[in-house]
Order: C-alpha cells, then sequence, then structure tokens
C-alpha cells in the first residue's frame, strides 16, 4: 500500500488536492480501488473543516452558523466520505459575495430624492455605498445599485418597514444583475463630459482614446460603468463627441465589446482620419455601411475581431474581408497594417463628376413654338370621330406600334379598366413571345397606321392639361420627343375608362413639312390620384373654355385683325385655320401664303379649314 506521504512527494495527486470528477471516473473504471477510502487529516487541510468555514462566512451579518458541536458532528460524519473538489461551492460563494443588485424604491420622485436616501441611511443597522441613484422618469421610482449582498440583503429586509416623516412607506425591490445598465442622465453626463476631455483626449494630437473603458477605476468612482454592447449608451457617446470633441481626429474604440456600428451612423466627425475598432465583438462586415459618411477616414483598425478569424461567420478570408470594407469605403488608403492600393473606379473619379440639376421636364428654347403647334395641331385631329385628317401628320413610310402595361400589383391605388379587343394589338415584350406575331403587330406605311388608329383604336378626348412633354434629341437631323398624359376613351359602348398614356414621337424635316416617322404609344389605366386631378380639371377648363373662345377672335383682332380677314379672304380658309396658319409661320403674312400654297397644290388642307358655316 501507497504511502500517502510518498505518493505526493513522487508527484502523485494528494488525496487532498482538489481532483476532479472525471479524473475519478477514470480511476475508478480503469482498475482502481473501488472500496479505497483515505483517511482523513484532523491536522492537514481538512476538506469538512473548510466547508464548515466557507458555510459560517456566507451569512449576511458575520455571525458563525454552527457551532463547535455542530462542526465536530459535521466532521465526524463525513470524515469516512470521498474527498470532493471544493472549487463549485467556492465560485457559488464568490458569486453570492461579489456581483451587483439593482435596488428599486417605488415612488421616491414624487417623495424626494434626497430625503428617501437620508432617511434610508438613518435607518439601515450599516453603512451601505449606493452607486448611481437616479429618477426612473417613467415610473418615478429611484434607483441605485449595490455591489455587496450583506447590503442587497439589508435593503430587502428594510421593505415595508420604513416611513418617510409620515409621507409614505418605503416599498424596496431587489434584484440580481450582471452589472449596473445607468442611463447617462443629467446628473452623470457632465461628468462624464468633464472626464473624457481632461483625461482622455490629447489636445495636441487631437486623439480621443476611449479603449477599454469599461475597466476604467476611476469612472466606476463616479458611478459610470460603460457598456458599449448597449445601444443606449453608445448614443450617449456619439452625443457627446459630436458636441463637445468634433475637433477629433484620431479615435480608439478598443477593447469595449462593441457588437455592432449601428449607433456611430450618427458621428459626425467631418475630420476624423484615424478609426480603431480593435479587439472588440465584430462579426459582420456590414457594419461598416454606418462609416460611409466619414468621408477624411483613411485608416481603420479591425484586428482582434470574430470577423477578421479563420473561421469567421461568413466563411471570408481576410483578404475578402479588406476587399469588401474597401468597397463600402474607397476613401481607405490603410487597414491594420496593410496598406491599400487605390480602388479601381468606372472611367474616371465620381466624385469630380458633377451632374446638371434634374429638370422636371426639357423643351429646348428653339423648339417651344414647334412643339407648341405640333401638339395643339395632332391632338385636335386625333380626338375627330374618324381621324381621316391625321394623314397630313405622318411620312408615307411611317411606323406605329402600341405596347399596353399591365399594373395590377403596383402599390398606387389604380382603376382597373378592360381594355377589351385593343389588348389583342399590344406589343408587350414582357407577354408576348411570338416573334411573328410581333413583328405582324409592327405597323410599317400611313396606311396600314391610319387604318389602324381609325378603326382599331378606340375614340378619345384627351386633356390637355395633363401633358407633360420631354425633348429626348434633336441630333441627325430628327427631332425625338414624349408625351405624357390623360386621355378619356369617349366610345358609347364603353363606361368611359381613363387611360395614361406615354407617347413618343420621331420627326423629320420633308419637303412637306416636319412629317411624323415613327409613333410608339404605351398605355396603362391611370391612378385614382390622376382620375380625380383629370376630372377636376375637366371641369373647371370646360367653363373656361367657353370665355377663351369668346376672347381668341377679340384678341387676335386687337393684334392682327386685318391680317386673318385678308389671309381668309384669300385663301378661302375660315378664320380659325388662317389664324393657326399664321400662327405657325410668326405671323409672317408672305410666308404663310407659301405654306399654303404648297399643302394645297398637294390636297393635305383638311376639308374642314374651308367650311365657313
Amino acid at each position: 500500500m501507497f504511502n500517502r506521504n510518498d505518493f505526493s512527494h513522487n508527484g502523485g495527486k494528494h488525496y487532498t488536492d482538489p481532483i476532479s470528477y472525471r479524473y475519478n471516473s477514470k480511476y475508478n473504471q480503469r482498475g482502481g480501488r473501488k472500496n479505497y477510502r483515505p483517511e482523513s487529516n484532523r491536522n492537514g487541510d481538512d476538506v469538512d473543516t473548510l466547508m464548515v468555514s466557507i458555510n459560517r462566512n456566507l451569512t449576511t451579518d458575520g455571525n458563525p452558523s454552527q457551532n463547535l458541536s455542530s462542526r465536530r458532528y459535521v466532521t465526524k460524519h463525513t470524515q469516512d466520505r470521498r474527498p470532493t473538489r471544493p472549487t463549485y461551492q467556492l465560485k457559488k460563494a464568490q458569486i453570492n459575495q461579489t456581483g451587483w443588485w439593482r435596488v428599486t424604491i417605488q415612488q421616491a420622485g414624487t417623495i424626494g430624492k434626497e430625503r428617501v436616501m437620508s432617511t434610508l441611511k438613518a435607518h439601515c443597522p450599516r453603512q451601505f455605498q449606493p452607486y448611481h441613484y437616479f429618477i426612473d422618469p417613467h415610473t418615478k421610482a429611484g434607483v441605485f445599485f449595490v455591489n455587496n449582498q450583506q447590503d442587497a440583503d439589508m435593503m430587502k429586509r428594510a421593505n415595508g418597514k420604513i416611513e418617510v416623516q409620515n409621507l409614505d412607506i418605503l416599498r424596496i425591490m431587489v434584484g440580481r444583475v450582471s452589472a449596473p445598465i445607468p442611463s447617462m442622465d443629467e446628473d452623470l453626463r457632465p461628468h462624464f463630459k468633464d472626464y473624457l476631455l481632461s483625461r482622455r483626449f490629447n489636445k495636441q494630437t487631437f486623439q480621443l482614446d476611449l479603449s477599454n473603458l469599461a475597466d476604467d477605476e476611476d469612472l466606476s468612482s463616479l458611478g459610470i460603468f460603460p457598456q458599449f454592447n448597449k445601444h443606449g449608451f453608445i448614443r450617449d457617446v456619439v452625443d457627446i463627441i459630436n458636441k463637445d470633441l468634433p475637433m477629433t481626429r484620431q479615435l480608439d474604440l478598443g477593447s469595449n465589446n462593441i457588437m455592432n456600428l449601428y449607433e456611430f451612423r450618427n458621428l459626425h466627425l467631418n475630420n476624423l482620419v484615424q478609426l480603431s475598432f480593435a479587439s472588440n465583438q465584430l462579426k459582420h462586415v456590414d457594419n461598416f455601411d454606418n462609416l460611409k459618411h466619414l468621408s477624411q477616414l483613411v485608416h481603420i483598425f479591425i484586428k482582434n475581431n470574430p470577423l477578421t478569424l479563420p473561421n469567421n461567420k461568413c466563411n471570408n478570408s481576410i483578404d475578402d474581408i479588406i476587399s469588401i470594407i474597401q468597397q463600402k469605403l474607397p476613401q481607405l488608403k490603410r487597414i491594420d497594417d496593410i496598406d491599400l492600393t487605390p480602388a479601381i473606379r468606372f472611367a474616371t473619379d465620381i466624385e469630380t463628376i458633377k451632374l446638371p440639376k434634374s429638370l422636371p421636364h426639357y423643351v429646348p428654347n428653339d423648339m417651344q413654338t414647334f412643339l407648341q403647334n405640333f401638339i395643339e395641331k395632332f391632338y385636335r385631329l386625333f380626338d375627330t370621330h374618324d381621324r381621316s385628317e391625321l394623314h397630313a401628320c405622318y411620312h408615307d413610310l411611317c411606323m406605329f406600334s402600341l405596347c399596353i402595361t399591365k399594373l395590377e400589383d403596383s402599390h398606387v391605388p389604380i382603376r382597373q379598366y378592360k381594355y377589351g379587343t385593343l389588348i389583342l394589338e399590344s406589343r408587350n415584350l414582357q407577354f408576348g413571345t411570338d416573334n411573328n406575331k410581333r413583328i405582324s403587330l409592327l405597323r410599317h406605311g400611313k396606311t396600314a397606321v391610319l387604318d389602324f388608329l381609325r378603326f382599331k383604336y378606340p375614340l378619345t378626348k384627351h386633356d390637355g392639361n395633363s401633358f407633360h412633354v420631354d425633348v429626348i434629341s434633336t441630333t441627325n437631323n430628327r427631332a425625338v420627343f414624349t408625351i405624357n398624359g390623360l386621355y378619356k376613351e369617349v366610345d358609347q359602348n364603353t363606361n368611359n375608362p381613363i387611360r395614361c398614356f406615354q407617347r413618343t414621337f420621331t420627326c423629320a424635316p420633308t419637303t412637306a413639312g416636319i412629317l411624323i416617322i415613327a409613333d410608339h404609344i404605351m398605355l396603362s389605366n391611370a391612378a385614382d390620384a390622376q382620375i380625380e386631378k383629370m376630372t377636376h380639371s375637366s371641369t373647371t377648363s370646360s367653363s373656361q373654355d367657353s370665355n377663351n373662345q369668346n376672347n381668341l377672335n377679340t384678341n387676335i383682332d386687337i393684334q392682327n385683325q386685318e391680317m386673318v380677314q385678308k389671309f381668309s379672304r384669300q385663301s378661302g380658309m375660315n378664320i380659325e385655320y388662317s389664324i393657326l396658319c399664321l400662327q405657325q409661320n410668326n405671323w409672317n403674312y408672305d410666308k404663310a401664303a407659301e405654306v399654303f400654297l404648297d399643302l394645297h397644290s398637294k390636297n393635305m388642307i383638311p376639308t374642314d379649314a374651308f367650311n365657313k358655316s
């Protein structure tokens, strides 16, 4: 049989040493003596005596929990037991003795912050240290923290037993917390700001060192326990930096248990060039989207974060992570100790390009008169019953196409009207898959275009007040422009639906004037808001049209009455067409007469122009 002292001397485990449960299990499983019962050493570090001492010290009042006879009783009845490891009990004792407790006193804000605390200290049998006593603005309860279980138990025993000057009985609630989580109220904020300015900010280098704030004893003595894993605390810190330290050029936030950078999207430091998040808990590279506004930032530290480890959550290599961060923050020149190559941009530096100011519509000055006359004439002819006079507007080799869009899943409220047989004429490439059909629906030549507009396209009444015109191009002797607006179908067999249209014209000058060589219409049902606006507009304009018609001749008579009368007599046209011809030629009588004779010889003047009834 081994001598105990010899076993210990030869490097083996002493039986009173802390031995893990796993060690004992393996010993028994591998043929050790199952009936082995070592004798207790009363003169040595007896385990049972140690446990009795621990239990005695665990009481909150400091008095021994067992007398000598009970201690002997425990020792006598446990001396034959196999020794156990006291580590678990020691840890439990340490946890119970240390830590943090939150003490909440109801209605302390109503009674008075200082009155409650002075009364509580006066009635407690022992002095205690409260940390960060504040009034909750929502519940009006007083809250403070203690880091001693004896103080916590004393607060529990005081619940309902202390009266504040015949005002109220103090109701006290006590609960364990992992650490104080105080809000940065008006009491603590000035102290925290002064501490940062005096102890953490270098006025020569404009460097703000906020690394490892949680272990700062000076802050703890002030009742401030920084917790950068809490959004509220980061928000307060960012606000203080923005207001009191906007000149910061280097900011170190290392070793603060920061888990995300969401609140740093509000960090406004225009001069910040270096930023450190080293030794934190950042796991996702998307966090760096919150730093895009820091335009002067050129150097960041990210080492010792979970995202930089080989087994990071996204399985990205460190090179991939650096590349992604550089894409998000292209102004960076250095990450940790790695110099970055300049980011590849498309064609040129985006920041040097100054885009022109966006306009609601665009029509060149030299095209305004032409477009005004074109739109007025075209839609007056288009809204006639048979549209036969539209032949004067199209080139012999013109093209026409129609596309109908479906917006059933739109987020905008839209009145759903059916299109009837017109839907069969749509060349919507999203729904049509037959190439032959697409080609057949693209109409070529004036005859095919006019036949479609006269016999297949529904009768319309356009709302000129809804028109929106944009000129796309005027190059290569072509004018390409779009007209957006609304019209109502006026066929008696329908419920007069209101459509929203976009019409793209391509026009070119010819010997017969400027003619349409390509016409594309895109249709959709109008939104409810558009319908309401058009209905209101038509009601208002109908009352104005009669007045405008009566005033038209009066205004013309005042300006060019004699010219209109003379042109009407010599051309044989009525007053309306005579005015239109003169307006299109800028009231140049000779030029208007030349254009009239040319169009009349080609039989291109509508018959309505000579109707004077």
